[in-house]
């Protein structure tokens, strides 16, 4: 709906004369909104000697509902032909890169330790390595989801993350790479790099997670 703007001219007393005709569509409710609106413009330009043009927003332009459908169609047919190449499962969701698990890094006197969250990981699928100057966590989580008695469980709800996780730390400069060691307990995995190795060290070698 476009918004009216009237001018006023210098002459106060005749641009409150032409208002008393605008006005008289508040004092009949029979009157439509084209009266009203012949009666502004009729008395704007009688004021101003210019047409009116009314300024404002223009009304958003009407939904094709028939063009909202075929785009809705499209839109659930892409769904499907994804959930298809799932195996047809709703709950599948494509292959993404591995997710970075969250860290924290302590720093000591004589060491180095980062705090790695890993739930529901076991000891069997984390691997700690050394490559370069990074320190690189990779975990596998694999679906723990629990059956009934025959393993046969229909899932209804399933958000547990499961996956490829992936993670490089840069290392001190000073890091003792031999005596690095990994420790993972109820769900976090605790690396202790010391800091008393001899810099420029660039062996690579993989870690014991215990």
């Amino acid at each position: 709906m476009s918004v009216l703007q009237i001018e006023a001219p210098p002459d106060g007393g005749m641009f409150d004369n032409h208002l008393i005709a605008a006005s008289r569509r508040k004092d009949n409710p029979m009157l439509n909104v084209e009266q009203a609106f012949a009666e502004v413009a009729s008395a704007y330009q009688a004021l101003t000697g210019r047409p009116f043009t009314p300024v404002g927003r223009e009304s958003p332009p009407e939904v094709n509902p028939q063009e909202q459908a075929e785009a809705n169609y499209r839109q659930f047919k892409r769904l499907m032909e994804q959930r298809m190449q799932n195996g047809g499962d709703p709950r599948k969701v494509t292959p993404v890169a591995p997710v970075p698990p969250p860290i924290d890094v302590l720093e000591f006197e004589r060491e180095v330790r980062v705090l790695v969250d890993l739930p529901g990981t076991a000891r069997e699928q984390v691997n700690v390595s050394i490559t370069g100057d990074a320190l690189t966590i990779r975990a596998e989580r694999t679906n723990t989801r629990s059956g009934n008695g025959n393993g046969n469980g229909t899932c209804r709800l399933e958000e547990r993350r499961k996956g490829a996780m992936l993670r490089s730390v840069a290392l001190p400069p000073r890091a003792r790479r031999d005596g690095i060691e990994a420790l993972l307990r109820d769900g976090v995995l605790t690396i202790s790099i010391p800091t008393d190795g001899t810099a420029g060290d660039n062996t690579e070698i993989p870690i014991e997670v215990k």
